[in-house]
């Protein structure tokens, strides 16, 4: 049962801890779009997300980075097989950029080349070998990736 969420991906360029939320912005290289895939009856049988999220090629993740977007802003829109499935604002989001990156700083240590995932809105249809899913945000571009079945047909 494998299934998508389009996601702001924010990417960590310089060290950071216990920033604040004015601080917060001045650790990010930049923006990237990610498709967090995840296997939901494995996520409902482990007691921890690891396999169910981070499964070899599940977290496709580009087509760049941008470093000049207005978060404010910013829409995801996801389509499958051409057909739209989620459209929602980052400023909807439970948590804005500025806000997580201060709270995740509090606990841990951000170094470059991280990436924080931001989430997404709603629930998605199960996949199948051979959907395209494209995940598209304004100002940064659209990541398109074709499903495959595990044996590769």
């Amino acid at each position: 049962k494998l299934q998508y969420e389009g996601e702001l991906a924010v990417v960590i360029g310089k060290r950071a801890r216990n920033l604040s939320e004015a601080e917060a912005l001045t650790c990010v290289l930049g923006f990237s779009i990610g498709n967090d895939v995840s296997e939901r009856n494995w996520q409902k049988s482990d007691r921890t997300l690891w396999r169910a999220k981070n499964a070899d090629t599940f977290k496709p993740m580009g087509p760049w980075i941008e470093t000049d977007v207005d978060l404010d802003a910013l829409q995801t829109r996801v389509c499958v097989n051409g057909t739209e499935t989620t459209r929602f604002s980052t400023n909807a989001m439970l948590f804005g950029v500025a806000t997580y990156i201060a709270t995740i700083t509090r606990y841990i240590t951000l170094h470059p080349g991280d990436i924080i995932w931001m989430g997404t809105d709603g629930t998605s249809p199960d996949l199948k070998a051979g959907d395209v899913v494209e995940v598209e945000i304004t100002g940064i571009g659209t990541l398109r990736n074709t499903f495959v079945a595990a044996d590769g047909s």
